[in-house]
């Protein structure tokens, strides 16, 4: 087949220029001579359009396309097959809309990559493009930068609907185009297995990932090559500089299992909408376990998605990817007591803690009326005991007030007391101390007082009681024993 400028073909379309060749044939522009109107010419090569079975899913596929009415997609008005001027083979030809745009492939070469702005808006767009066609059941199969145009107006436009799903039928032999689509083909299309819409958001994903980083996740020396890259490797990661809600977002979209990926285009432009709104992108519906690991390796740390974003989209991972963020997954604090129906650990710690202490201070207080019923103010526990009762006397030169209170450890077998009190459970501090007791018709033993060297000169009243079984020991001052003379 031989095409030039002035060409016409089906006596309708005639050529003007020739915009692109690629590896299923050239796209001309063209002048529709009934209509009178500028249309895009895809004429097939000839081994496309000497294969039966290709140009049968072919017609299928351009009706299909045909009937899909949205601004993102360049529409398409004819399709034919006819012999060339020469009366050779038959010649398979697309009308479609001329797009007043350029391809992205060829932004890029001009720009290097897209800024953080522009690439979301672009991957909305065509996301919410793609919903139409996933609606209808009608899978693009070889989203790439080349079948995207975009107008001056910022308009994107997706062109070659129908075309790929028809070469997926043809030889691989054939196609002549493996380089081109090895470059963005999903892993389960790389693995000979049926494409489907999540098919066409991982292209999309690789789409992104080129428009922010400025290159293409994986490349290699062969189609092979970076086909297997698509099914076993993970892509380096993202420009740091990028917000992590963003990274957290292709990080989804790459996904190998496409049940873990975006289910289809408008699933995908939602999460895209969330990220230019200052959020981190929602899970996949599909989605199983945590935030995606990639994604808080990305970010590192935490990071919210409304400090994050710098332009219309920003990072909270993976969580996001870190998307979050880092979104980063987040576990929850143990429940309260009242969360869980019983006590926390740092609860019984306290009340175990409360009890030990009012125990003691009932010990104290109890040690401090005792000592008060036996003639003692300060107790001290004695330093030795006899079997006849008697205590020997505690060292010398020691005040009662620094002495700390200690608890009883050892009883006066011999003594007998008539009165206790019992201690106030929520205090430490004793009360005053009580009137002495009515003194008994028996006569009390005999008390001898010393006086203390530095304090003033009191006595306590003697304790008396019921007739003791053996001679008390000597009260002096303060309640100290003294050695008994008698």
């Amino acid at each position: 087949m031989s095409l030039q400028t002035g060409s016409v073909i089906a006596d309708r379309y005639e050529l003007l220029r020739l915009i692109a060749t690629g590896g299923m044939g050239q796209v001309w522009e063209a002048m529709d001579t009934r209509l009178d109107r500028r249309v895009a010419v895809k004429v097939l090569k000839a081994e496309f359009s000497e294969d039966q079975e290709f140009l049968a899913r072919f017609r299928n596929e351009a009706r299909t396309t045909a009937a899909l009415n949205h601004p993102g997609i360049a529409g398409v008005y004819d399709y034919g097959e006819t012999a060339d001027q020469a009366g050779g083979a038959p010649l398979a030809y697309l009308v479609m809309e001329l797009v007043n745009g350029e391809p992205l492939n060829a932004v890029l070469s001009r720009l290097g990559h897209l800024s953080q702005a522009q690439a979301l808006d672009l991957l909305e767009q065509t996301g919410r493009a793609l919903q139409v066609a996933h609606t209808a059941g009608l899978v693009h199969r070889d989203v790439k930068p080349g079948n995207i145009m975009i107008t001056p107006t910022g308009q994107v436009k997706i062109t070659d609907f129908g075309i790929a799903k028809a070469v997926d039928a043809a030889p691989v032999t054939k196609t002549g185009m493996v380089m081109g689509t090895a470059q963005y083909i999903s892993p389960e299309q790389a693995s000979g297995e049926d494409a489907t819409a999540a098919s066409d958001v991982y292209s999309l994903g690789v789409v992104g990932y080129e428009c922010l980083a400025g290159k293409r996740p994986f490349s290699g020396d062969g189609a092979i090559t970076v086909a297997m890259k698509h099914i076993r490797d993970q892509p380096e990661p993202l420009p740091g500089d990028l917000p992590a809600p963003v990274r957290e977002l292709i990080t989804l979209t790459l996904g190998k299992d496409p049940r873990q990926r975006y289910a289809n285009g408008g699933e995908f432009a939602d999460a895209v909408a969330a990220v230019k709104a200052g959020q981190r992108p929602p899970m996949p519906r599909g989605w199983t376990g945590a935030a995606p690991a990639a994604a808080a390796a990305a970010t590192g740390a935490p990071e919210t998605a409304a400090t994050a974003i710098v332009q219309p989209a920003s990072r909270p991972g993976p969580q996001p990817v870190s998307r979050a963020s880092t979104p980063t997954p987040r576990s929850a604090a143990p429940a309260a007591y009242s969360d869980r129906g019983g006590w926390t650990k740092a609860q019984k710690t306290i009340l175990a803690v409360s009890v030990a202490l009012l125990l003691l201070a009932a010990a104290i207080v109890g040690g401090y009326f005792i000592s008060r019923d036996t003639g003692s103010e300060t107790p001290l526990p004695p330093a030795s005991t006899s079997d006849t009762g008697t205590v020997a006397p505690p060292p010398t030169g020691t005040s009662t007030a620094a002495r700390s209170v200690p608890t009883q450890q050892t009883t006066q077998p011999t003594r007998t007391v008539t009165e206790t009190s019992t201690p106030p459970p929520t205090t430490t501090t004793p009360p005053p101390p009580p009137p002495p007791p009515t003194r008994p018709t028996s006569a009390p033993p005999t008390t001898t007082t010393t006086q203390a060297p530095t304090t003033p000169e009191t006595t306590d009243p003697p304790v008396t009681g019921g007739e003791p079984t053996t001679k008390p020991p000597c009260t002096g001052i303060f309640g100290i024993p003294l050695p008994c003379n008698n």
